[in-house]
């Protein structure tokens, strides 16, 4: 199992120099986008590496809260709000032990974790909706987020991308199976279906095209986007992918 940042690619091999710190942040241009769940308020800001414009939204609710009686089950869509949500910073992470942590890491972790966030060049883009590539962070499934420190989306989004990152249930809470109604299986997996499924339903409204949508990861990330290629909860979501390292064949 590989490290995100150490993976032998030309898009990760970028992401080691743009992790290494945040952007260069400005507030005097806070986009509100309308989802179907309610208004969510992103941040503007100019990439110190591309020197481009890149609209964030992080930290969108794409699923309810899996706690209590909704832990280790199935996720199911947030609740709608009515007051614009405030979505300028990175969500919690799920639970995990970050052994793979970087420098001066603040990883802040709970079980309320399923967040999306969105990266785009133009919220109304005047030539057309956007491609959108949709990445799997890797971690070996008990590791990892979707955090704009592990997955640094400057250099796509500056290249007229919408990138989209999410967090989906770790380790025991993502992969416990006792095949029964109360734990049935796979959790982190229908986390990423149902995170696919907000994408179809919503990436328009922040400029992306959803009948153009990559699918990505490294390692356990490439292994998750393997399986969703050949399960048929996943029809219709995506229609292209890369895995990077992992396959539905690999073992962690």
């Amino acid at each position: 199992m590989t490290r995100l940042l150490s993976t032998i690619t030309p898009y990760l091999l970028i992401l080691t120099s743009v992790t290494s710190q945040e952007p260069d942040l400005t507030e005097d241009d806070s986009p509100v986008v309308v989802t179907s769940y309610g208004p969510v308020q992103g941040l503007k800001f100019v990439s110190p590496w591309t020197k481009k414009a890149i609209y964030s939204f992080r930290g969108i609710p794409y699923a309810s809260p899996p706690l209590k009686d909704l832990r280790f089950k199935d996720p199911i869509p947030p609740e709608k709000w009515s007051t614009v949500k405030s979505c300028t910073q990175d969500g919690n992470a799920c639970p995990q032990v970050d052994f793979f942590a970087l420098p001066n890491s603040t990883l802040k972790t709970n079980e309320d974790c399923l967040y999306i966030n969105v990266y785009t060049p133009q919220v109304k883009p005047v030539d057309g909706l956007l491609p959108v590539m949709v990445w799997v962070h890797g971690g070996g499934f008990f590791a990892g987020s979707g955090n704009y420190d592990e997955t640094g989306p400057d250099f796509l989004v500056g290249e007229g991308v919408v990138v989209v990152t999410f967090n989906y249930r770790l380790g025991a809470l993502g992969f416990l199976s006792l095949e029964i109604p109360g734990a049935p299986g796979n959790a982190g997996m229908k986390d990423q279906v149902l995170a696919l499924q907000w994408v179809q339903r919503e990436i328009q409204q922040f400029g992306g095209n959803k009948g153009n949508v990559t699918l990505f990861g490294e390692s356990a990330g490439s292994a998750a986007v393997h399986l969703q290629y050949l399960s048929p909860l996943s029809t219709g979501l995506f229609h292209r992918v890369i895995g990077e390292s992992g396959t539905a064949l690999t073992s962690w």
